[in-house]
């Protein structure tokens, strides 16, 4: 079986990374997590459009923010943990 799938080009990987942002802001809304794979998508899809010295939309960078923020306060709840002597982290 033959596919004649094109690759995507940076319109399309703007599209799509716009929807699922939006996606992942409606989730997030509602209280559920992000899946690992939405956050690796999109992830790739930033990096992809920065490869191709496309703006990212503000969807995008919203969630990217998100990312961030979560991953800076683990590791200062990590950090603060460490300093307690605790092995969990709450």
């Amino acid at each position: 079986m033959s596919h004649n799938a094109q690759p995507l080009n940076a319109r399309d990987v703007l599209r799509l990374s716009t929807k699922l942002a939006e996606r992942m802001l409606h989730t997030n809304s509602t209280g559920h997590a992000f899946s690992v794979d939405e956050l690796e998508a999109v992830v790739k899809a930033a990096e992809f459009l920065h490869a191709h010295n496309v703006p990212w939309p503000a969807v995008v960078t919203e969630i990217i923010d998100m990312l961030v923020a979560q991953k800076e306060a683990i590791g200062l709840a990590a950090g603060d943990t460490a300093a307690s002597g605790s092995d969990v982290i709450r």
